[in-house]
């Protein structure tokens, strides 16, 4: 078997709402058998993966699969089962899984699923491949061995138990959440209502203060400087300066790193020289330096300090054991250890204890090794310091803090200077006052984990993830608003219209469009921005008040979509462009994927239709957003039976824009005063408007304002470069689009023939990943449309061998019609343009499809002569029309 791809779509795409890994696999030999003709393979494999018996498969009910093994089903397909069997079997959830047959291969397969972890979900597939290649070769396959290894990817990215809540409670809140690393750094919230926490950490935590607590030995000395009772203790670099230090103290001590952090490397109630040593040799693993400080009797405290309040308090609990009088110390760590609430880190509610030496020297201190045999209900504490990374316990002692207490917590976190704090005071009983019972604080940490107060092992469990988010984010969802654009043709137009509607209104506008990102109209990052990756950069960006999104199919079928819901979604039209890529073979499977932008909306958003398109029509059935139709025709079925249904639609009735709300009846202007439709000739712009209009609509602009936007938008290379922009060189008008399928060139040519040029000549060409089939329709409408015929090439050719393309197009041409002399073929770009300017004769219309708008506009500056040029579309057109 051979595996092709595997990749990761991280946002809702065209299988699931969840993001998935989607594998192509060659399975070679295999093809075409099925599992009822492989002898025992079935047997061995459910008895490999008894868990299969649970899985419902298409059939709808547990063992759904077991019948689809028992009647054949192929290699494919179980391969798809054993991945999310694996994964459930690592503690993964894993709701969909899908294999298909691809196109054109009898071997190749695509396998989808839903996954947690990327990286896990990755490997779980590597794993069931080669787990089921050695079932076939009837080689011993051990589900452990390939368990083992998915764990291992999933360890070192998977989110802990503290940052989870905090990403639960935005759920319930509705607050978007986007992982920036690939650890715990998260952004709340979108655009310029964004915040920002890592851990327990938040975008209004001190760096400075985070420093201080880092280093134990000036948080020390500013707390006892400013009248905070902590341990007295020294710095030591060696160990004869340790020593020094026991001496000097007199007392039992402690010894832990200097900048240590989760309670590694601490040793606690050292009584002598011997001991101390060990214990500096020990710190020394985590650092050059150590702290050697007095030991506090008493029990270990966590305060969580956040804003000033005392929030959660916690007993903690050193790891330990309870004998049984049979097994010995390192059997009943191992028993403990086996508790499912343990893990290997922080993704579970305790962590595994460690035998390390730091438990060696606790047990020598009790004359124990991990050898000894503890009575019946006997407790052995495993080490002194109590912190849950080393495998302590928590008891939730929030309710029974004095209040003493409380404030020297708060107060010690201020002296820091940390918002968030872990406080860590030793004291006989925290119900007591500090001052009464020699309570010590001797630790403050920054990001503190916060899972001891989620899941305390006894106590009351305290939401401390909710805390955190309300007091970054204490009101609203920090959403911004969001419109999604989409369709096959006018994607581009539509969404600088939406842009510029806002932008009227004092709006930051984060803005995604096939030239490039642009951010309160300003390009921030030039060339096709429309997939989710850029998408992800304006809902990143702190300024942006509204992301207006052009959303293209070629970034949902390679990666999804980049929000979480659009409050306003467009489909402008789906029409033939790009069929035979992705697996895409059909209007109706186009249509399916653009639908997605509709689909991922909540009911309160909008989602704005084509009426006048079947296709996009047929999306209000998958939407579950309020709908709002858009039409050229006033008598459109479908806006008539929205509107009989109380519904909201946007038309035209004798050239006036309406929009009407069931009955009422709402004047938007007159197409003609809008200069982007050329007093109306331009229909696919008045479609345009339209859909934007209704987008405007519905994120609460007034007729009046939107009238005023559109009504000084005009169709020049100010606002709408690159899209039906006109200039007059020399006598000849020249129009630059973007028109690169059949009906993109064919509504260019409907909408200039109204002005009466005499002659129509076109450059025109195909991007060469699109079908033979798209190469010769689009080559019939040229033939049809224009006069005289240049064919030029991409330059990038995207798989076809130089003048391929250009070749398919003449011949097409030919044939439908057009005269060979007719015809030039100038492959360059931009030799193509000039050809056809030099060509041209003054009262023709020359018409460029461009791939790179660069090269042409500076070709026009170049050209221009002593006349200015003329930017306005009406004044162009009028004079091709005399």
């Amino acid at each position: 078997m051979e595996i092709k791809l595997v990749q990761a779509v991280e946002g809702a795409n065209v299988y699931s709402y969840r993001p998935v890994i989607r594998a192509v696999l060659d399975i070679q030999e295999w093809a075409g058998k099925t599992s009822d003709s492989l002898g025992d393979f079935n047997a061995r494999l459910v008895q490999s993966l008894p868990g299969l018996a649970e899985h419902f498969c298409s059939r709808g009910k547990p063992g759904g699969f077991l019948e689809r093994l028992r009647e054949g089903t192929l290699i494919g397909h179980i391969i798809e089962h054993v991945t999310i069997e694996f994964l459930t079997m690592v503690g993964q959830t894993i709701p969909y899984g899908k294999t298909m047959v691809m196109s054109g291969s009898t071997s190749e397969y695509e396998i989808i699923f839903n996954y947690e972890s990327k990286e896990g979900a990755m490997e779980a597939f590597y794993q069931a491949v080669g787990f089921i290649e050695a079932l076939l070769k009837g080689e011993p396959a051990a589900p452990s061995e390939h368990l083992n290894k998915i764990k291992k990817q999933i360890a070192p990215h998977e989110l802990g138990l503290s940052t989870k809540a905090m990403i639960q409670a935005c759920e319930r809140r509705g607050i978007p959440v986007m992982r920036l690393n690939e650890h715990s750094l998260l952004q709340l919230g979108y655009g310029r209502n964004q915040r920002r926490v890592q851990a327990a950490m938040t975008d209004e935590t001190s760096c400075i203060g985070v420093d201080i607590a880092c280093d134990k030995g000036l948080t020390k000395r500013l707390l006892h400087e400013a009248g905070i009772p902590v341990p007295r203790g020294r710095v030591a670099k060696t160990e004869e300066e340790a020593l020094k230090a026991l001496r000097w103290l007199e007392s039992p001590v402690v010894v832990k790193p200097y900048n240590g952090n989760q309670g590694k490397g601490v040793s606690l109630a050292l009584m002598n020289e011997a001991e101390v040593r060990a214990a500096f040799r020990v710190a020394q693993v985590y650092g050059d330096e150590a702290i050697v400080e007095e030991y506090i009797e008493g029990q270990h405290y966590r305060l969580l300090v956040i804003g000033n309040k005392l929030i959660a308090a916690a007993e903690r609990i050193p790891a330990h054991v309870i004998g049984d009088g049979v097994s010995s110390i390192e059997a009943l760590v191992e028993k403990a250890n086996r508790d499912p609430l343990r893990g290997e880190d922080h993704e579970k509610a305790l962590t595994k204890i460690k035998v390390d030496p730091v438990v060696l020297l606790t047990l020598a201190q009790k004359n124990l090794t991990v050898s000894s045999v503890p009575e019946n209900g006997e407790v052995v504490y495993l080490r002194d310091s109590a912190n849950l990374s080393t495998g302590g316990i928590a008891v939730d002692v929030t309710d029974w803090v004095h209040s003493d207490n409380a404030k020297l917590a708060i107060y010690a976190a201020r002296v820091v200077g940390l918002d968030i704090a872990g406080v860590d005071l030793v004291i006989e009983d925290i119900t007591q006052s500090y001052r009464s019972a020699n309570g010590q604080i001797i630790e403050i940490n920054a990001a503190p984990g916060i899972r001891m107060h989620h899941f305390p092992s006894l106590g009351k469990a305290r939401d401390v993830g909710k805390i955190l988010v309300d007091r970054v984010i204490p009101t609203g969802n920090a959403r911004i608003p969001i419109v999604a654009i989409t369709g096959t043709n006018g994607k581009t137009t539509t969404t600088r219209l939406i842009g510029r509607m806002l932008s009227d209104q004092n709006l930051d506008v984060g803005m995604t469009t096939t030239d490039g990102i642009y951010i309160k109209g300003e390009r921030l990052v030039e060339g096709d921005t429309t997939g989710p990756e850029s998408a992800r950069i304006v809902l990143r960006h702190p300024d942006v008040q509204v992301a207006v999104l052009e959303t293209a199919r070629g970034g949902i079928l390679r990666a999804g979509i980049a929000y979480d819901y659009a409050d306003v979604a467009v489909v402008t039209n789906v029409s033939g462009d790009h069929l035979g890529q992705y697996g895409i073979e059909t209007l109706e499977d186009l249509a399916h994927v653009k639908s997605l932008v509709a689909e991922v909306v909540k009911p309160h958003s909008y989602v704005v239709l084509n009426a006048d398109d079947p296709y996009v029509v047929a999306m209000a059935k998958k939407t579950k957003g309020r709908v709002i139709y858009f039409s050229i025709h006033k008598d459109n079925i479908h806006v008539r039976k929205h509107l009989g249904l109380g519904g909201t639609a946007i038309f035209v009735r004798r050239g006036i824009i309406l929009l009407c709300q069931g009955s009422q009846i709402y004047r938007m202007g007159a197409v003609r005063q809008l200069p982007i439709t050329l007093e109306g000739m331009a229909v696919h712009n008045i479609q345009n408007a339209l859909a934007a209009l209704a987008a405007g609509w519905a994120l609460g602009l007034s007729a009046e304002t939107m009238r005023k936007s559109l009504q000084n938008f005009h169709s020049d290379e100010i606002d709408s470069r690159g899209r039906l922009n006109f200039y007059n060189l020399s006598g000849v008008n020249v129009c630059i689009d973007y028109g690169h399928n059949a009906e993109g060139i064919k509504t260019v040519i409907s909408t200039l023939k109204k002005f009466k040029p005499s002659a129509l000549v076109g450059c025109i060409t195909v991007p060469g990943d699109r079908s033979d089939a798209t190469v010769r329709e689009v080559a019939q409408v040229a033939a049809r449309g224009f006069q005289r015929l240049i064919i030029r090439e991409d330059e990038d050719l995207r798989g076809r061998r130089p003048g391929e393309i250009a070749g398919m197009l003449y011949a097409e041409a030919v044939a439908s019609g057009m005269a060979p002399e007719r015809i030039e073929r100038v492959l360059p770009e931009r030799e193509a343009f000039q050809y056809g300017l030099d060509t041209c004769v003054p009262g023709e219309m020359f018409v460029m499809f461009y791939e790179h708008l660069e090269p042409i506009e500076e070709e026009i500056r170049k050209r221009m002569d002593k006349n200015p040029v003329i930017k306005s579309a009406e004044l162009a057109i009028g004079g091709a029309g005399k």
